[in-house]
């Protein structure tokens, strides 16, 4: 689902980011290739090609593809393996180091790359050399600096009209094959903002740079940008001074202390084993900018949730199992009073735990066949997806997801209140069996968060939101909720039923520091403010292809790097090593 964009990168990455795990299944007879930053997933095909089949580049594809060869020389290596028109706008190429005749795999190099027609400008590329393969990430100087010597080549005097951002984010991949064999690699992300009135435009501008522990840049992403109507853009100078913005979001800032039993000592993508630890930590518990014409919070981006509550349920200790897809099947038809009839089974795949590569995880996956409409497009309207996620060893459920898109925009008939009970007397069946004490924090329809300025009529069937309630449930230590071990469960807001749970409690928990001889929550506020000095910026907030009317210029915290904290016993701000 996407939301509102704009303080999504500049304001949340300077809080606390929770992800849920993210599994994709690998396909028989092809290569899976996954990126966790500016990627998605591209499927490739593994069979050799002829001399007959080999594409032939235009002289203007040549001489744009020549550009980017001199600034990774790298890719000369390779050859055209495949060159396609997308949509008239751009243009596509692949190039990898297969010789005619012969098949891919994991240990080929392979680089995608996308063209704007008209221009000639490189609008994307990626970059998997095997040769390159490693879990570690470059220093946040060699990523800037390597980042900049490429915008520079790639954009040439247009780099004048960006600025490289104080953000940077840390992400990673991998591709697998139908034997098993896997490589991964991580990168640091360095962003560039363009430049109005010279002031950046924080969401939906500028690019992406990807670069590799050894200074290769592997990634490049650029932002489709419409053209800029100055007209539209507020005025810098009348904005009010940093203190005056400084004052209003030390009032709105609150620390809350949260418990993390796997905190990252480094600053990796995927930490290995032995590598996290707990922790103690303050994180501010919202966070919005503060509107820069004004000088108050900009009531858009103001928490819109209840407040959490503190529960005390009486666990019965049940287990879901299923270690085969016939016991996954009974189980979705007895446990969640799924209709399988219809759906098609498309097997089952092993994946690794998000937290720990040593335990193994089974994926069984369902969906509908979709008919085809009279446009020979298939109806998606009556879809049904479901995923099951179990421990390979012991076969218990660790989560289970339905999505039915024939529920797309309808309105709730079910009560918030309803949800609950539903959602509560569930847990309960699972949980540990003994009395728990839990943080429940409730997140209302989608639809209830839809901003103002969207027209709901302009919606797409697959824009409109699911009518779903969620509901997360935190163990609580000592009166604080540790934030990593968490029930999460999702109820239909049509048919009141469970359609989705998460179990991130079933594991030995860690033990936890005492929580007493902490420092007050205004020391860490101190700190946070410290470490998070107010920057003037634009963003234009879109939901799906609406934008706001106009931008905003608003003050926001300066980005954090990732997984830091401010220490609850010390006060101060601690961030992992990048390794």
């Amino acid at each position: 689902m996407k939301k509102v964009q704009g303080m999504a990168a500049a304001v949340l990455a300077a809080g606390m980011l929770l992800a849920s795990p993210v599994w994709a299944a690998e396909k028989p007879a092809s290569v899976v290739q996954a990126t966790g930053v500016g990627g998605g997933v591209r499927t490739v095909a593994p069979q050799g090609i002829t001399e007959a089949q080999k594409p032939v580049l235009t002289a203007a594809q040549k001489q744009a593809l020549e550009k980017v060869y001199h600034a990774v020389p790298e890719l000369k290596e390779l050859s055209v393996q495949d060159v396609s028109d997308e949509g008239g706008k751009a243009w596509f190429v692949m190039l990898g180091n297969r010789t005619p005749g012969t098949e891919g795999g994991i240990q080929g190099a392979y680089a995608y790359l996308t063209f704007d027609t008209a221009t000639g400008e490189l609008l994307s590329y990626n970059f998997q050399n095997p040769a390159w393969a490693s879990e570690k990430v470059p220093s946040p100087a060699l990523a800037r600096e390597k980042a900049a010597a490429f915008a520079r080549q790639i954009l040439g005097d247009k780099i004048k009209d960006y600025v490289q951002g104080d953000d940077m984010g840390f992400g990673g991949g991998g591709s697998a094959d139908e034997k098993g064999n896997k490589i991964y690699w991580s990168e640091a992300n360095v962003p560039y903002y363009r430049l109005v009135n010279g002031v950046p435009l924080m969401n939906n501008s500028g690019f992406r740079v990807g670069v590799d522990v050894f200074g290769h840049i592997i990634n490049f992403y650029r932002q489709r940008e419409e053209g800029i109507d100055q007209a539209k853009f507020p005025d810098p100078s009348r904005a009010v001074t940093r203190e005056e913005a400084e004052k209003a979001f030390a009032g709105m800032l609150e620390m809350k202390l949260f418990y993390l039993e796997h905190q990252p000592f480094y600053g990796l993508f995927k930490p290995e084993k032995g590598e996290t630890g707990p922790a103690l930590v303050y994180a501010p518990t919202s966070l919005a900018p503060i509107d820069a014409l004004t000088g108050r919070p900009l009531a858009e981006f103001l928490p819109s949730l209840p407040p959490s509550q503190r529960i005390t349920l009486q666990g019965e200790g049940r287990q879901l199992i299923a270690r085969t897809p016939e016991e996954a099947a009974k189980l979705l038809i007895e446990t969640f009073g799924l209709d399988l009839t219809g759906m098609q089974f498309h097997g089952a795949s092993d994946v690794e735990s998000f937290n720990d590569r040593e335990i193994k995880q089974k994926s069984y996956t369902w969906s509908t066949i979709p008919q085809k409409g009279a446009d020979g497009k298939p109806v998606l309207r009556q879809a049904r997806y479901v995923h099951l996620i179990t421990n390979a060893s012991t076969g218990e459920v660790i989560s289970y997801n339905l999505q039915d898109e024939s529920g797309r925009g309808q309105k709730a008939t079910v009560s918030r209140e309803a949800a609950q009970n539903t959602a509560v007397q569930f847990l309960q069946k699972y949980l540990p069996a003994g009395p728990a004490e839990m943080e429940m924090q409730v997140y209302p329809e989608v639809e209830e968060r839809i901003p103002a300025w969207v027209d709901k009529s302009k919606l797409k069937d697959q824009e409109r939101p699911l009518p779903v309630i969620s509901f997360t449930f935190n163990q609580v230590h000592q009166g604080v909720p540790v934030m990593d071990r968490a029930f999460s469960v999702r109820v239909d807001a049509l048919s009141g039923k469970i359609v989705g749970f998460h179990n991130g409690i079933n594991g030995a928990p860690v033990p936890l520091p005492d929580n007493r001889n902490v420092v007050p929550a205004e020391t860490a506020k101190a700190e946070f403010l410290k470490q998070h000095p107010l920057k003037l910026v634009y963003i234009w907030p879109e939901y799906f292809d609406q934008k706001a009317p106009s931008p905003y210029l608003v003050y926001i915290p300066v980005p954090g790097p990732d997984f830091y904290y401010v220490d609850a016993f010390t006060g101060k701000t601690v961030q992992p090593e990048n390794k």
